[in-house]
């Protein structure tokens, strides 16, 4: 494993488990944390903004190949549905790397520049970690891991159906 990554990874690990905020329950029928965070832009986004629209919250990074490997899946979900996509970048490089990355894989979707707080609040431990949630911000399905295509469009099918 590379030095860097290896770093990357226990930085996430020990920031997971510093205990350093209290992590709200985030479990499916429960409304999710709220947060604010910042854009590549610069504007800073609430999520209160997202509210009425069935969100998928991705948490994710650069150097983390899993995550590489969802990002077609998202951008064509994004592309096909009105399904806000939003994903929540962990990369400690910040703004430049991020938004190197985003260009060159041209992801449209709203990427948004995570911390270790919200990233506790939502009991995330390692990624990548994907939430679904409903237009009230009630959680419907969450993944520890990479999610399949096929899964996560069979879970957007439901939640379109009243499933």
């Amino acid at each position: 494993m590379k030095p860097a990554i290896f770093t990357s990874l226990l930085s996430l690990l020990l920031i997971a488990g510093s205990g350093c905020s209290d992590p709200e329950v985030v479990e499916v029928g429960k409304t999710a944390p709220g947060f604010e965070l910042e854009s590549l832009d610069g504007t800073w986004v609430e999520s209160d903004s997202f509210k009425g629209d069935v969100l998928i919250l991705n948490f994710w990074a650069t150097w983390c190949t899993p995550c590489l490997k969802e990002i077609p899946e998202l951008k064509k979900i994004d592309a096909a549905s009105d399904v806000q996509i939003v994903g929540i970048a962990l990369d400690q490089d910040g703004r430049k790397a991020v938004s190197r990355f985003v260009e060159r894989h041209g992801m449209e979707y709203t990427i948004l520049l995570g911390n270790d707080d919200v990233f506790q609040r939502f009991q995330g431990f390692g990624i990548p970690y994907t939430l679904i949630l409903d237009a009230s911000f009630k959680v419907v399905k969450i993944y520890r891991g990479p999610f399949t295509a096929e899964a996560l469009e069979q879970d957007l099918q439901d939640l379109a159906q009243g499933a």
